[in-house]
């Protein structure tokens, strides 16, 4: 597995172990919903990316590679921001954003 599939999966497995703890943090429905949507496209990005091939030397997929890593770091931490749910929300916006990004870089045949 190349390093930008592997960060989607990363992103992705990184999303499903933290996804309970985010959602119990929820005080709305909206709050729900917005960590849910972000998740399904975590799920997407990754799903379409199977079997589909990128040019991890292409210096912009580095980037974006090394940016959604820092991005997942702070999702393994979630924890850490539990209490302050808008910044949980932003931390799950940033990391599928950036993992869209790489997705988008997907080789098509």
């Amino acid at each position: 597995m190349g390093d930008a599939l592997g960060t989607l999966e990363s992103i992705y497995f990184s999303f499903q172990a933290n996804l309970e703890d985010m959602l119990a943090a929820c005080k709305t429905q909206a709050d729900r919903d917005a960590i849910m949507s972000q998740y399904v496209a975590a799920r997407q990005n990754y799903w379409q990316c199977i079997d589909r091939t990128f040019h991890n030397d292409d210096p912009v997929v580095q980037s974006l590679v090394a940016e959604a890593k820092a991005d997942i770091a702070q999702l393994n931490t979630i924890d850490n921001s539990l209490g302050d749910i808008a910044k949980v929300i932003n931390i799950a916006t940033e990391v599928v954003t950036v993992g869209s990004k790489i997705a988008a870089k997907v080789i098509t045949l």
